[in-house]
């Protein structure tokens, strides 16, 4: 019997049918996201401004507090009330700038949600393909 044969009846014995699956492969498709480069440079680069404040507020904390740690080296009392509130507003500060660059939306979180979005609606497809070689 040949393949054409089979059409419309019901099989009951083994049919070889040469040639049918050779050269083929099973591949596993999704819809891909094109990605553009001002999209990538927002993944990049996309930090928000509050992070960067808060880096500089911590920095200029770490430094303060490293001033303080050389005055009271010999007795803590050498420290003022008003040098440990400002040694705690910083470190306060850049701790609240960076809870808040993590709560704002910024371009980054934006072009994440995208992406996301896209590979979530985009279906899965798993299918037989001839190979071309």
């Amino acid at each position: 019997m040949t393949d054409k044969s089979l059409h419309g009846k019901e099989i009951t014995e083994t049919q070889i049918i040469p040639d049918l699956l050779t050269g083929t492969d099973i591949g596993t498709w999704q819809a891909e996201y094109l990605l553009r480069e001002v999209e990538f440079d927002r993944i990049k680069y996309g930090k928000p401004i509050t992070f960067i404040w808060a880096n500089s507020v911590a920095l200029t904390t770490v430094g303060f507090g490293l001033n303080l740690v050389a005055k009271g080296y010999s007795t803590v009392a050498s420290i003022s009330t008003g040098e440990w509130v400002a040694l705690s507003l910083g470190i306060i500060s850049s701790i609240a700038l960076y809870i808040i660059g993590l709560l704002l939306p910024n371009k980054r979180k934006k072009v994440m949600q995208k992406i996301e979005n896209h590979f979530e609606k985009a279906p899965t497809i798993r299918q037989a393909f001839k190979d071309q070689n």
